[in-house]
């Protein structure tokens, strides 16, 4: 069988590789792919030195989906283009005594950013004094995994799985070090590891013999896509390693996990669960004490990825049906995505097809997209007539119009966190802080009988929380003054798939979005029962400016009103000249929500001076 022009000209492209590693692999398989000959493979055609094995080696994989797969001299999977020519992942692997060992590698998402994976990329190192515990000079490693497993409520099984004779050390003095190693994700701005940016992290993964599936932290740090990006990397390897025999069933395991609707229906993607003696997997997986019951088997028809620049679309196909499109260049930062059972999507953005096109629905807004051959889509599910003019969508929320954005600022609208010293910037702060800010909501209420003060709300600078902070079950009108134009259009997306899902869309017009450098003064010439406030680090030591904005939120502040404030902790010390009462100051280091975050990332710091306050009218 002649070679492919398709893998010829990939062979060609010395763009496609960034690790330096895979340099050498690419180029022998150029001098030699002529010589290769042709065997079946189960996804596909293998080509291959005519002596060698077709599962070992360097060697050249052409799946029946049309995509591209090198794999490197030491066997592994090191590339996997699409039909066009697009890589969708790179790996680069150390083959050691032990068996493959993963370095890094790197993914492609749908909009056009590169993100990276390495493994055990984040090791964070404790210690514990047993000096004092009688015997401990007899403790062995089963004994501390014992020990752990009972602090931790899991089986010694689970703590041996993650924890090895090298990650739990005991020495002479009594003092047991732990290493919690985990892979780690990054932001890769020039599509290389030369500055990548931390962005979440997952449990250490065995990438040469994938045996299960990962728990994420972080997980709202993940840039849109990356979840489906890591499955398919995930899938890819598995396959290659299971190539010709019974698949592996794989169960989803970590210390703790956090089953959830969102990774269920990722891992479905990709593979099937399924529960002894139950017929519905999903509530066993949602209980994370049972979650890793739920057996998960490779799907015959995983989603395959296709990229066409000249459309300017990805499209995501799985079993010859349009799953979803992602737009390149499109500041919404939303995918066109199938209609659910109930008729909608997430913001509003359908995809649907016909025998020749894409329909692709954005609210009144309709485009069709020519539908190419080597995409595969063999069904068809044309959209319905579209909605009439009455329903609202996100954009609503924005009475002068959504934020001008580019592409790349709306898709990286998400909290990062730095895995070293660096403290915590203002906006992914916030999230840390939202939980305990509801607390005091929650409390308020309860101290006035009732919520009927707080029927209007001002949210200022609370960007990245809009969607917890607005509570469309009560019957309030929210103000919100935003600075962050993309935190802000995201936030109005989750608030509208909310109120779409519970059927309450008519109450969207209670809920203004409004630029803060055009209306702040406006909107605090107005009354409120409760104001959402946030000064900036940068004024911290401006006290002159701080109080001057005090006394504006007192002003607007109704007699019996209340604000959540997080500013410098002297504001308690003067918001009596504002004619205001401090009724709870709390330190952002001491709340629960950063002492969660520092269990993940112990080496986090937030500005010491940050303080959320409680404020009442006096």
């Amino acid at each position: 069988m002649p070679l492919p022009q398709q893998i010829a000209s990939i062979l060609k492209r010395p763009d496609l590789l960034a690790f330096s590693e895979n340099r050498p692999n690419a180029d022998a398989l150029d001098r030699q792919i002529e010589l290769y000959v042709a065997s079946p493979h189960p996804m596909g055609m293998l080509w291959h030195p005519p002596a060698a094995s077709p599962g070992t080696g360097l060697r050249v994989l052409l799946t029946q989906a049309g995509h591209v797969i090198l794999y490197g001299s030491h066997g592994h999977r090191i590339l996997c283009v699409d039909p066009g020519g697009t890589p969708l992942h790179e790996c680069a692997w150390d083959d050691t005594s032990t068996g493959p060992k993963l370095l890094y590698a790197r993914l492609y998402l749908d909009w056009g950013q590169w993100v990276g994976i390495k493994p055990e990329g984040l090791v964070n190192v404790g210690t514990l004094d047993l000096s004092k515990k009688p015997g401990w000079q007899r403790l062995t490693t089963k004994d501390l995994q014992m020990m752990a497993a009972q602090a931790l409520r899991v089986t010694p099984e689970e703590i041996a799985f993650f924890y090895d004779d090298q990650s739990m050390t005991l020495d002479a003095q009594g003092r047991v070090t732990i290493h919690h190693r985990k892979d780690a994700l990054y932001i890769l701005d020039d599509g290389s590891f030369a500055k990548p940016r931390f962005m979440a992290c997952m449990g250490a993964m065995h990438w040469g013999h994938i045996d299960f599936l990962p728990v994420v932290e972080l997980f709202q740090s993940l840039l849109p896509g990356t979840g489906s990006a890591a499955f398919e990397l995930i899938r890819g390897l598995y396959d290659d390693q299971t190539a010709g025999e019974t698949p592996r069933p794989l169960r989803y395991r970590g210390i703790p996990t956090y089953p959830s609707p969102q990774a269920f229906q990722l891992f479905s993607a990709y593979f099937v669960p399924e529960a002894p003696g139950v017929a519905d997997p999903f509530p066993l997986f949602m209980n994370p004490r049972r979650s890793s019951e739920v057996i998960w088997k490779p799907r015959p028809d995983m989603p395959m990825r296709y990229l066409d620049v000249a459309q300017g679309v990805c499209v995501t196909v799985i079993g010859g049906a349009v799953q979803k499109v992602t737009k390149l260049n499109d500041p919404v930062a939303i995918p066109y995505t199938r209609r659910r059972k109930d008729g909608g999507a997430p913001g509003g953005r359908m995809v649907g097809t016909t025998p020749t096109t894409l329909q692709l629905q954005d609210g009144e807004r309709l485009e069709e997209v020519p539908l190419r051959p080597e995409w595969g889509v063999t069904r068809t599910d044309p959209l319905p007539e579209r909605p009439p003019a009455s329903v609202l969508t996100w954009r609503a929320l924005f009475p002068e119009g959504i934020p001008l954005l580019d592409t790349k600022r709306a898709y990286c609208a998400v909290p990062l966190y730095h895995d070293d010293e660096t403290m915590v910037d203002e906006v992914a702060t916030l999230p840390l802080v939202v939980e305990h800010a509801l607390e005091y909501l929650d409390q308020i209420v309860a101290a006035t009988k009732g919520a009927a003060a707080f029927k209007s709300v001002l949210i200022h600078n609370w960007d990245a929380v809009l969607a917890e902070c607005l509570d469309l079950a009560q019957d309030r009108n929210y103000t919100v003054l935003y600075t962050r134009p993309e935190f802000a259009q995201r936030q109005a997306q989750r608030v509208w798939d909310q109120a779409a899902s519970a059927g309450t869309l008519a109450d969207l017009r209670r809920i203004v979005f409004l630029d803060a450098a055009l209306h702040q003064g406006a909107a605090y010439a107005k009354s409120y029962g409760l104001i959402y406030g946030w000064v900036p680090f940068e004024q911290y030591r401006q006290r002159t400016d701080c109080e001057r904005q005090l006394s504006v939120v007192s002003k607007a502040l109704a007699p019996e009103g209340a604000a959540i404030l997080v500013g410098p902790l002297w504001l308690g010390e003067v918001c009596s000249r504002a004619s205001l009462r401090a009724r709870v100051a709390d330190p952002i280091a001491e709340t629960p929500g950063f002492r969660m975050h520092q269990a993940i990332l112990p080496k986090a710091r937030v500005n010491p001076d940050a303080t959320m306050f409680l404020m009442q009218k006096m």
